[in-house]
């Protein structure tokens, strides 16, 4: 049996859309306020033409307040439903009763939609901000392109390099269940494009994985080896003497 089975939530998301309309609510509020305060402040001093030639230099600030309202508010509501049910590792019942479900669900899609918008913001460090905000261990110098990364209990170390179109998940849904487990990408390890790594994994550092790769559930990469495959074996190895300078 393929050990990657997936399938996705879309039922259950659809009982969560009210959320989002309220989160960008409470983001677009405050900033047209601080908007048109300074808007009416400055047009008193300066003519209303030249704060014309300055629109797009506006609204792209507005854009970016914006965005980081909408991360805080976000945040806040990720801290209230933490507090009613704490993220947990585990397999529990694929089914929207069960408290465990339920709340996972919530906060997954509350955060892919938040991480979505950030996904248009044109520097990286804005993705790596929101993924840290949401409780993902990741270094400032990581490389994560156009990855896909899950927001909870992911450990990703320094000078990690994920490729174009990976995937890093720490959830699966299995059948009528769904799993829930750590992962954990030590320093210097290159995740190939397209590659897939399962809830579980480990990769230890220095380690590779191939392109178009994907790992099976609780799989552990060695260190400073290349692995390739689906599922990932174990190839080559790159250097008896290869190790990373600590700074």
């Amino acid at each position: 049996m393929n050990p990657i089975i997936i399938t996705n939530n879309l039922v259950e998301e659809k009982k969560i859309y009210w959320l989002y309309p309220i989160l960008i609510w409470l983001s677009f509020f405050p900033t047209s306020l601080i908007y048109l305060f300074f808007f009416n402040f400055f047009s008193f001093w300066i003519d209303p033409i030249f704060i014309i030639c300055f629109l797009p230099i506006s609204l792209v600030l507005y854009y970016l307040v914006f965005i980081l309202f909408l991360l805080l508010f976000a945040k806040l509501i990720l801290i209230l439903l933490n507090m009613i049910n704490k993220p947990k590792e585990g397999i529990f019942q694929r089914n929207f009763q069960d408290k465990n479900y339920r709340f996972f669900v919530i906060r997954t899609c509350l955060k892919r939609f938040v991480l979505k918008i950030y996904n248009y913001f044109p520097l990286p460090w804005a993705k790596i901000l929101a993924l840290r905000l949401f409780g993902v261990k990741i270094s400032n110098n990581t490389g994560i392109l156009d990855s896909f990364i899950d927001s909870d209990f992911i450990v990703i170390g320094d000078n990690v390099i994920l490729g174009e179109g990976s995937l890093v998940m720490n959830s699966m849904i299995l059948g009528d269940y769904l799993l829930v487990r750590k992962v954990i990408l030590n320093r210097g390890c290159t995740i190939g494009a397209f590659s897939v790594i399962a809830p579980g994994t480990i990769v230890e550092e220095g380690a590779i994985l191939g392109m178009g790769s994907y790992t099976y559930l609780n799989q552990r990469l060695e260190k400073n080896y290349i692995h390739f495959g689906r599922p990932a074996k174990r190839w080559k190895k790159i250097e008896d003497n290869f190790t990373f300078s600590k700074k």
